[in-house]
């Protein structure tokens, strides 16, 4: 015999304590990382109130991209290169795109 079958009027409720419905976790990508590759990671966002959506557009793929680096199995050191790369990558990146639309609109 179903659940509810003898009251129509009735719904069943599903239970929704810990599904995939629930919230996810917006700091669980910086959870566990040592505080040099979280300064790192925040660093290219500084671009946001610089450059606007440009800025704010480098900064964000720069931010991802450290956040992924950081949890890759390399070498501290290797790391730690790589990931300023990737911030001095975005600002450069940042700096050529603003100038030559500078240059473009204004030249």
């Amino acid at each position: 015999m179903e659940e509810n079958e003898g009251f129509p009027h009735m719904q069943h409720t599903p239970d929704l304590g810990s599904n995939s419905l629930s919230k996810p976790d917006p700091w669980a990508k910086f959870r566990g990382l040592v505080w040099w590759q979280l300064v790192l990671s925040i660093a290219p966002v500084i671009l946001l109130p610089i450059g606007g959506a440009i800025g704010g557009a480098f900064g964000a793929a720069g931010l991802y991209a450290n956040l992924s680096l950081a949890r890759k199995p390399l070498g501290t050191s290797v790391k730690l290169f790589v990931m300023l790369g990737v911030v001095l990558g975005s600002y450069l990146g940042y700096f050529l795109v603003a100038g030559v639309l500078y240059n473009m609109f204004k030249g």
